[in-house]
């Protein structure tokens, strides 16, 4: 049996007001190829499948992945789905319950997976392999919606815990089960893994111990958007199909591609690498011309656009230049002022209204802390009101 494991497709997710969906959608069409060219059987997505938050808009990319998938699931390849951090907690009942959109007439091979769970699946050609499911721990998902926590503390130990009851369930009831190679799929964060750019700290998620990882013929992860071994080539996070921030500009993307056989993995995974879209930062000071900067940035490349200026300087016309010239440019750009006194606090800012966005920004940073539990919402939505009154 052959199997592609992958993770992390943020389908719907943006990059300060640029949409993502094409990249994404690219990305989708590049590992279906890789399905087609390497016959898989088996497609694992570890979670972080759809970011999108408007049903309308859900419904049409739903509708594009279903398109590109649908010639691989009548052929008899299987996709599971797990879910992630990401993924809303309604979604995968709904797309569980909708399978048939991905599939016409006949049984689905596909499956959405938001409890844990133990599946054993059949390839086309008969061979068998058994899942041990894990999505990401939320007290819906681990059946703990009665519980109460005091803190963030009490919270990350509790579902820790209960994440760490069901490894060790599952490896009971996979011991005493059918003897076909086992494949643990999840969406964790194991612990001792560096911040990734946007990822949560280990003091926002559930960290779980390499140590309770059973040794199983593979290990399929996501959450952790840089390809990453654990120590072992069967044992990885594959990582995003694309590049989600700044952060993440000079990463390489990929999926992985191993084969089990009745004694479990035949051999080394191999990583297959994907093409994801290039993220450029552009700086503009008094010596530079955009006009010649942007000459040799390509349609698809995503730009961040850094403004330093005097202190006082009107940038509206560099930022209107920069919109005209630049097709897929993050927006509002990032202005730092040049001979300005560090110690200038938002309010003193405030009289200075060329630059009222980050006035703006500066006063709701002082607010807030970034562990928060609505710091990415508060923030999200500055920045939405912001370009809005930009945008005019």
């Amino acid at each position: 049996m052959r199997v592609l494991h992958t993770a992390d497709w943020h389908l719907g997710a943006e990059l300060k007001h640029v949409k993502r969906l094409p990249d994404q959608l690219a990305r989708v069409g590049e590992i279906v190829e890789i399905c087609e060219s390497q016959e898989v059987d088996l497609l694992l997505i570890a979670g972080d499948f759809i970011d999108e938050r408007q049903s309308e808009r859900m419904t049409v990319i739903l509708r594009q992945v279903g398109d590109l998938l649908r010639p691989q699931l009548e052929r008899g390849m299987q996709v599971v789905v797990l879910s992630g951090n990401h993924d809303r907690e309604w979604i995968f009942p709904l797309l569980h319950a909708t399978r048939e959109l991905f599939l016409a007439g006949g049984e689905s091979g596909l499956h959405f997976v938001w409890k844990p769970e133990l599946k054993v699946l059949r390839s086309s050609r008969g061979e068998e392999v058994q899942l041990v499911l894990l999505p990401y721990p939320r007290q819906t998902a681990y059946d703990l919606e009665a519980i109460r926590f005091t803190d963030a503390a009490d919270r990350r130990g509790q579902m820790g815990a209960a994440v760490k009851q069901r490894l060790k369930q599952f490896e009971k009831e996979v011991k005493a089960g059918p003897k076909v190679p086992t494949v643990l799929m999840s969406h964790l964060l194991i612990a001792g893994q560096k911040e990734n750019g946007h990822e949560l700290t280990e003091q926002a998620d559930i960290p779980i111990p390499r140590v309770y990882l059973p040794n199983y013929a593979y290990t399929a992860l996501g959450h952790v958007h840089v390809p990453t071994q654990l120590g072992s080539a069967a044992a990885r996070y594959s990582g995003s199909i694309e590049r989600m921030d700044f952060g993440e500009a000079d990463q390489d993307r990929e999926v992985v591609l191993f084969e089990l056989d009745s004694t479990g993995l035949l051999s080394e995974p191999v990583a297959i690498p994907l093409h994801p879209t290039e993220l450029r930062s552009i700086e503009w000071t008094d010596d530079v011309d955009l006009t010649l900067a942007a000459r040799d940035i390509p349609p698809s490349t995503i730009c961040k656009l850094t403004i330093r200026a005097p202190l006082g300087t009107n940038v509206r016309a560099i930022q209107a230049e920069a919109r005209r010239l630049i097709p897929r440019l993050c927006w509002p750009p990032d202005i730092e002022w040049e001979g300005a006194a560090m110690n200038i606090s938002p309010t003193s800012l405030a009289l200075d209204r060329s630059d009222w966005q980050g006035t703006v920004r500066s006063y709701v940073k002082d607010q807030l802390t970034e562990d928060d539990p609505d710091f990415n919402r508060i923030t999200a939505a500055v920045e939405e009101l912001i370009t809005e009154e930009a945008l005019g």
